[in-house]
């Protein structure tokens, strides 16, 4: 299989100003489950210049050129990168390559961005921007949702939710008597759990998005390797099936308080209850609950994960920046 080419130091180049009316032109890094997804749906008023892939298929689109060297792809410059590979170094080096040339970028690359909020700032001074509402929530729209009670004045005081799928599933699984290998090995087989599931049984995934969440709500940057949080590993085995028969499941509930001018945050292992909301959530369900000042909360639920939720999620970031543009 033939590897993404390294990137190399970009050359200067001239910011395009924004034209209303003006097609958006647009290069996909990524045609996998997610980025096949986003190239099937892509709104009027963008046009794809090319598709980066590591291997040539024939499911990208006709008629739109593919590449496998990232680089001879961005030098078309084009208006929008839309990044969808499955994370690491090269994904970042992708959207600093593609902020540095002044494209707009839509990402639901949540590792990345949560560590890189200056990416997000050195495009907004030169008046582009860094969507990622896909890195939170998948189709669940947490980002958009907090980035509107912030718009409308709405005071924020906290954000608790299910956040990661894979945990669900493990922990169901815990519940119904497996050992935590065998529930990690089913929720693989299941296409939940990547090879290597540390980042959800540990709760990375779940800082990752914490760190989005707080930049969002706030416009406070945290850290997310300084975020507290428990792992699944660190369960003693019978705990989650003793906690099941009692008519309660375990769930890994990611949380930030605002107090004063600080922000607290923490993901834990909550024992919850059947009238729960973080209860009926299973599989790749995400549920999200955002507290209010002197107003009800908003609770928020629906799938977290998958081709579908995520390309919906990422066309909708293209859609803002369309209708920014008018």
């Amino acid at each position: 299989m033939t590897a993404f080419a390294a990137l190399s130091p970009a050359p200067h180049a001239a910011i395009r100003p924004n034209v209303a009316g003006r097609t958006m032109r647009a290069v996909l890094i990524g045609h996998g489950v997610v980025g096949g997804g986003v190239a099937e749906r892509l709104p009027v008023g963008v046009a794809l210049q090319a598709i980066v892939v590591r291997t040539r298929r024939d499911a990208c689109p006709k008629g739109v050129p593919v590449f496998t060297d990232i680089a001879e792809a961005l030098s078309l410059k084009p208006d929008l990168v839309i990044e969808a590979l499955p994370g690491g170094a090269l994904a970042e080096q992708v959207i600093e390559r593609a902020v540095d040339q002044g494209a707009h970028v839509v990402s639901a690359n949540k590792a990345v961005l949560a560590r890189r909020g200056d990416l997000v700032e050195t495009a907004r001074a030169k008046g582009r921007r860094v969507l990622y509402s896909a890195a939170v929530g998948g189709g669940v729209p947490v980002l958009e949702t907090l980035a509107a009670a912030r718009g409308k004045g709405r005071e924020i005081i906290g954000v608790k939710g299910v956040v990661n799928g894979t945990s669900n599933f493990v922990l169901d699984r815990l519940a119904s008597g497996q050992s935590l290998d065998e529930a990690v090995k089913a929720a693989q087989e299941a296409g939940f759990a990547e090879a290597d599931p540390s980042a959800d049984l540990d709760g990375d995934d779940a800082a990752a998005k914490l760190s989005l969440i707080a930049r969002t709500a706030w416009g406070i940057e945290i850290d997310p390797d300084t975020i507290a949080r428990q792992s699944i590993r660190d369960l003693a085995p019978g705990f989650a099936a003793k906690a099941a028969r009692e008519g309660r499941k375990l769930r890994q509930v990611a949380r930030l308080a605002r107090s004063g001018g600080g922000v607290h945050a923490a993901i834990r292992l909550d024992l919850v209850d059947a009238d729960s909301v973080f209860y009926r959530t299973r599989d790749e369900g995400n549920a999200v609950v955002i507290q209010l000042q002197d107003a009800p909360g908003i609770v928020l639920t629906g799938k977290g994960a998958g081709r579908v939720p995520t390309a919906a999620s990422m066309i909708g970031d293209i859609r803002r920046l369309l209708a920014e543009r008018r």
